[in-house]
């Protein structure tokens, strides 16, 4: 499917922006997985805080508890209020989540034990305390040094990853900017040849019409953008401007067979009713007998024949009263009465009567007797086929013989052949001359599109 022309335009750049896109949100994927790694690390960290923390708390809490007077009451010794801060201090950090959840079970109820103690010191002796301290510290110290160990581990472990992590990332940026540059040019390239395509095909129809070439124009059915459309503009003004030089060129050919019916009258008829007047001028003088009477009478009628031809030519009744298929079989049969007027076969789709107007109808007659007229005048020819056909929403006209082969185009030197194609253009029908299917000869076809309700 071809793309409209500011689709092609905006293509690249949207590629370019997603493909931009998805390196942000690959970045952010990496930058997440750098921070989860590192959120490791702080882990580690916070229960090392903690456990050196604790372990501080338990060495102040059994300095307070050495210092302590054991000859007074717990309450009445001046370090009481330090030893109850200390001790709510220690149990705060032996309880801290971090440090519970990464100690083994056993150490886990050891503080949590030594926590609940300490939560009521003045309740308890300061010996079953420091016992109890005592108790733990070894173990948590112990505990201290894995957590070490840890916290080295996940550093190296961050460092690796942080390696891999930022070398993946260097080569999926590389690459997508590599990407991104090339897709930018090629697409860019692209768009410039399809641009330049277009404008030469324009340009191709423009010089094709300067030439009165219009059948060899390609136009869009279906307009797909901006270009489409002004060369769709384009072929219609085309189209319009040649319908106009038609229109002149039909009324130069009228005007040429007014000159020649005008000719053909004087020379014709007016020189025949000269000798006829003459004639009768002798007769009224009686100086001829009855077969001279006999003689202007055959002469009389030859004069009506003619004029008639001559009316019949400039608009055919026949046409007008019974149609195109009686007055082209009238034509032919005053053809055949020439000498040397070949064997003529005709054939007529009877459905051609009804869907074509008048107008068009006296058209067809003018390019088919314009045409006989060549084939008589220059085949030299034995058979002639005329046919009207209906084939696909298209009525197709042959004129065929199997003469010498003379082969007409457009910009032949005679007004005739250039007659014909003014009138087809006007019809908006196309014509052709090829070779007849004869041995030798020539063909004329005219196609001309019907309307759809047909």
């Amino acid at each position: 499917m071809k793309l409209p022309f500011h689709y092609q335009f905006i293509l690249a750049p949207l590629l370019i922006v997603v493909m931009l896109a998805g390196l942000v949100a690959y970045t952010l994927i990496e930058l997440g997985n750098i921070n989860e790694a590192n959120e490791v690390t702080r882990q580690w960290e916070l229960v090392l805080d903690r456990s050196q923390a604790a372990l501080a708390d338990i060495g102040r809490v059994n300095q307070i508890i050495h210092d302590l007077d054991s000859s007074l009451r717990l309450q009445q010794d001046d370090n009481f209020f330090d030893y109850l801060e200390q001790t709510r201090i220690l149990a705060g950090d032996l309880v801290d989540p971090y440090l519970l959840n990464q100690v083994t079970p056993e150490l886990r109820q050891q503080l949590i034990h030594g926590a609940n103690l300490l939560n009521t010191p003045e309740k308890i002796s300061t010996q079953k305390l420091g016992r109890t301290l005592d108790g733990i510290r070894p173990a948590l110290e112990q505990q201290q040094k894995l957590f070490a160990a840890q916290r080295r581990t996940s550093y190296i472990d961050f460092h690796r990853k942080l390696l891999v992590i930022i070398g993946r990332l260097s080569t999926v940026l590389l690459t997508v900017l590599l990407l991104c540059i090339s897709l930018a040019v090629g697409l860019g390239l692209w768009g410039l040849y399809v641009l330049r395509r277009r404008l030469k095909r324009m340009n191709e129809n423009t010089q094709a019409t300067c030439v009165e070439d219009i059948n060899t124009t390609v136009i869009p059915i279906k307009p797909r953008d901006e270009l489409d459309q002004l060369e769709i503009s384009l072929a219609n003004m085309t189209r319009r401007l040649l319908h106009v030089v038609s229109v002149e060129h039909v009324l130069r050919g009228v005007e040429n067979e007014r000159r020649r019916i005008a000719m053909d009258m004087h020379d014709g008829v007016l020189a025949d009713l000269t000798v006829i007047n003459r004639k009768l001028d002798n007769i009224q003088n009686g100086s001829v007998g009855t077969a001279a009477i006999c003689e202007v009478r055959a002469e009389v009628d030859d004069i009506i024949r003619n004029l008639r031809r001559t009316i019949d030519d400039l608009h055919p009744q026949v046409l007008e009263i019974l149609g195109l298929e009686p007055a082209l079989r009238s034509l032919l049969d005053r053809y055949s009465a020439v000498a040397g007027f070949p064997n003529c076969h005709f054939e007529f789709d009877s459905t051609i009567e009804a869907i074509i107007p008048l107008h068009t109808k006296l058209s067809l007659f003018r390019i088919i007797s314009e045409a006989v007229n060549n084939v008589v005048k220059h085949a030299r020819c034995d058979r002639l086929e005329i046919s009207l056909r209906l084939v696909k929403q298209q009525l197709i006209v042959n004129v065929e013989d199997n003469g010498v082969g003379m082969v007409a185009t457009p910009n032949a030197s005679g007004h005739g052949c250039a007659n014909m194609t003014e009138r087809a253009q006007l019809l908006g029908a196309t014509v052709k001359w090829r070779a007849a299917r004869f041995a030798s000869g020539a063909c004329f076809e005219l196609i001309l599109p019907l309307p759809l309700a047909v």
